[in-house]
């Protein structure tokens, strides 16, 4: 592998999406033949084990001044080990505290000691190219600090929380102004609660059917749920998924869409409900009852490789600002919205050169 192959990225909260990245890494370095697994094997010249991590940030004691390959495996996270991780030469530094950790956080994580990293200067040091902000959902403070991090040292961010950075205009004028990539927001999962929710609403309205109510609620046992027991971030939350379902479908429609208890027991495991009530022809009732379980780092870490690829790709072509394709791709809340089979379509075209933004 050549140095230019290498996508030296870097990593804000070490927690099950880090994990599972770090892990997907790895057993694709392993099992060469499961890159089929990927919507994408091969992005570009870019193939996931292309991905190095140089730098990562937390605050939890239990991770920080921790090799990397170690703290995705603490206590806290409950990703699964799939398996082992190559030694990565990367300690965790503690980052800005802020308002990362709810109340209920506050309650299982213990900040550790010592000062603040100046996340900036390390993000220069270290060579990264991206930085992936992957904090707890309602801590705007926390991911606005990173993104600044990265607008002063001028690598790429990727978004994966509801906080507004791509989404909001001011930001996207900023990292626009400073030649920088930005993508999100919000990280959507492979086999997502959101995406599958959005793609049954669509065939449905392809065929005629009219949506008259519809609910996609789940529970889970990882640390986001646990954040989102706080009313104000759970609110937050779900007034995301919503969106992200309403400017397809418009106001009209009866929704509840979002995360609706923590249950410890569930793991990393995620089970989500969906119902869809709606009127076919001659006024004919048309409902679906589905169950869905999935595993919350893996389910994230598939998309999230995509997107990092797909961002290396707008870096050599010195994109900047939010890039329209990969954000409609890759989050629940771009800044330009679509369908799921046009997102595809942008995607595609984009990272063959096809698309400019």
């Amino acid at each position: 592998m050549v140095k230019s192959d290498i996508i030296k990225i870097a990593i804000a909260g070490i927690g099950n999406i880090a994990s599972g990245l770090l892990q997907g890494i790895n057993y694709l370095n392993i099992f060469e033949d499961k890159k089929e697994k990927l919507l994408y094997p091969k992005i570009s010249s870019y193939e996931a084990k292309n991905i190095r991590v140089v730098a990562a940030f937390d605050v939890d004691a239990d991770k920080v001044g921790k090799d990397l390959e170690k703290a995705i495996f603490a206590p806290i996270n409950s990703t699964p080990q799939f398996v082992n991780v190559e030694k990565t030469n990367v300690e965790v530094h503690k980052g800005p505290v802020k308002d990362g950790l709810s109340k209920h956080l506050l309650e299982v994580i213990v900040v550790a000691e010592g000062p603040e990293a100046n996340v900036a200067e390390i993000l220069k040091d270290s060579g990264a190219e991206i930085l992936i902000c992957a904090l707890p959902s309602g801590a705007e403070s926390a991911v606005e600090t990173y993104a600044q991090a990265a607008l002063d040292a001028e690598v790429a961010f990727i978004n994966c929380t509801p906080t507004s950075i791509a989404n909001d205009p001011e930001w996207a004028r900023k990292f626009k102004k400073a030649n920088v990539c930005v993508l999100g927001d919000d990280l959507q999962s492979l086999a997502g609660g959101t995406v599958l929710h959005k793609g049954f609403l669509d065939v449905l309205r392809e065929q005629g059917v009219i949506i008259k109510d519809t609910y996609q609620l789940d529970v889970a046992g990882g640390l986001e749920t646990l954040n989102t027991l706080d009313d104000d971030r759970k609110q937050y939350k779900r007034e995301v998924k919503e969106r992200a379902i309403k400017q397809s479908f418009g106001n009209d429609i009866n929704l509840a869409s979002g995360t609706s208890d923590y249950l410890e027991f569930l793991g990393n495991r995620r089970v989500g409900h969906f119902w869809i009530r709606g009127e076919g022809f001659m006024e004919m009732p048309v409902k679906i009852d589905i169950r869905l379980e999935t595993l919350d780092g893996p389910n994230g870490a598939g998309t999230l490789v995509d997107v990092i690829r797909a961002t290396k790709v707008a870096i050599n072509r010195a994109g900047n600002g939010p890039i329209s394709s990969i954000c409609a791709y890759g989050f629940k809340a771009p800044p330009v919205t679509t369908d799921r089979y046009t997102a595809h379509i942008w995607f595609s075209e984009y990272i063959q050169g096809i698309r400019s933004d």
